[in-house]
Order: structure tokens, then sequence, then C-alpha cells
């Protein structure tokens, strides 16, 4: 019989890491939650305590992802957002996204790497659809999941026997906003949580089993991205209406 199969998820007390975990638990799999707390019962077997913003603490995070026994799918999820234009921004939370949205999962991951070759693993990062389009008054979360965006399609290369899926979600109702920094409200559109965190992880799941090297959700996203692409004076329009600019 072979050993338990080992998922690793980061940002695992709410929303959609939340969510992952439960679902590759529900699949059988060893669930170890990293996150600054532990989440409710039943959805996770192992906590890591970490506060990935701390170098001191990411360290001590990937030591004791090392010494597991094996780990097949690492999701790199942790994140935060903030609503504001760049000039309204302030620099401490520009420097806490940019290091939770992209320097911690670019840094754990690396870390960690020995440990994900022993088991070809799945590198499943989160990314975001504003990281694929430009959103405005989203200007820094754009870039740094856009940067993330450049690290999985790098990391497909450099580490060929790792199967890496990078997510680009839409707005899913997991409370981002709430928890999100900046000075401006989210807009109330009509997608506005309209989708489950659970149904995400559903998918997530299937794009591991099926190895699938991208994932858009929800799929109507992939026609937003192509009227940008096409008509991007039209797109800028709509957003500066939507944002009130």
């Amino acid at each position: 019989m072979s050993p338990q199969k080992t998922a690793v998820v980061t940002g695992a007390s709410s929303g959609l890491g939340r969510a992952m975990a439960r679902k590759f638990k529900s699949e059988g799999f060893y669930v170890v939650a990293v996150s600054r707390k532990a989440p409710e019962d039943g959805v996770f077997d192992a906590h890591i305590s970490a506060d990935l913003t701390d170098e001191k603490s990411l360290a001590q995070a990937a030591e004791e992802i090392n010494k597991l026994e094996r780990v097949d799918v690492f999701i790199n999820n942790a994140g935060i957002g903030a609503y504001a234009k760049w000039d309204e921004l302030k620099v401490d939370e520009l420097r806490k996204l940019m290091e939770l949205d992209f320097f911690a999962p670019v840094l754990l991951t690396t870390r960690v790497l020995p440990k994900l070759r022993e088991s070809k693993a799945c590198v499943v990062n989160i990314s975001s659809a504003a990281g694929l389009l430009p959103v405005a008054c989203m200007g820094a979360y754009s870039a740094a999941k856009a940067a993330l965006r450049m690290f999985s399609d790098t990391l497909k290369v450099e580490e060929r026997d790792l199967h890496v899926v990078t997510v680009f979600p839409g707005r899913i109702s997991t409370g981002f906003g709430s928890r999100a920094c900046g000075c401006r409200e989210v807009p109330n559109t009509p997608s506005h949580g309209s989708e489950t965190p659970e149904e995400l992880a559903k998918r997530v799941y299937k794009a591991y089993r099926k190895r699938r090297r991208k994932l858009i959700y929800p799929f109507w996203y992939k026609f937003v991205i192509s009227l940008m692409l096409k008509m991007p004076s039209l797109y800028e329009r709509g957003s500066r209406k939507v944002w009130k600019l």
C-alpha cells in the first residue's frame, strides 16, 4: 500500500485556502495547513503556524515542511488585496502586499524544492484574473499576481519534473474585500459574490488530477481578457466607469 499523499496549503484558515484544504482532505490527502492561526477542526491534519511576511517565520515554516515524509501537492494560496490608486496606496501597504503575494510564495517554494522534487510534486500558485488584466484601483495587486504568474511559467521550464498549475480566480465570495488594504470600497458589480470558494476548490483539484497548466475561473473571465486584448480602450472606459474615475 502506497503512503498517504500530502498536500500543503498556505493561507488555509479562511476563504479559498480553507476550501482547498477541506477538498484535498476529503479526497484522502494528509493536509498540512500553513497559516498564522489554525483553521477549524476537520480542515487539516497538521498545522504550521507562520507569518509568511516575516523572513524568520517563513524559514521556520520551510524547515517544518522539509521534515514531512513527502509533499505531493504544494499550494501557494496566502495573499492579500489592495483597493487604491497608485498614489493612494501607502508604502507599508505596498510592501506588505508584495511580501505576501509574491515574495512569500517564491521564497517558500524555493526553500522546499528538494522535497518537492522527491515526489515530483504539483505546485499550485493562486494568481488572479487581475494578474492577466490591468485592474484599475488594484494596480499593486495586479502587479504582484502578474509577477507570480511569471514565477509559475519559468518554474515550469526550470523544474521539468514538477507539475505547475497557475490559477486565475475572478471575484469569489471569500471575504477577500473585507481583509484587503487600501482606501477604496469594492464596486458592487453583477458578478460580486456569485462564485463560491468550494466550487473553485473542486476545479483546482480537477486541474491537479488532469495535469492542467492553468485554470481561469469563472470561465467567462476569458471573454473579459479577450475584450481587453482586442479593444483596450473600451475596457479602460468600462473600468473608469466601474471605479468612478
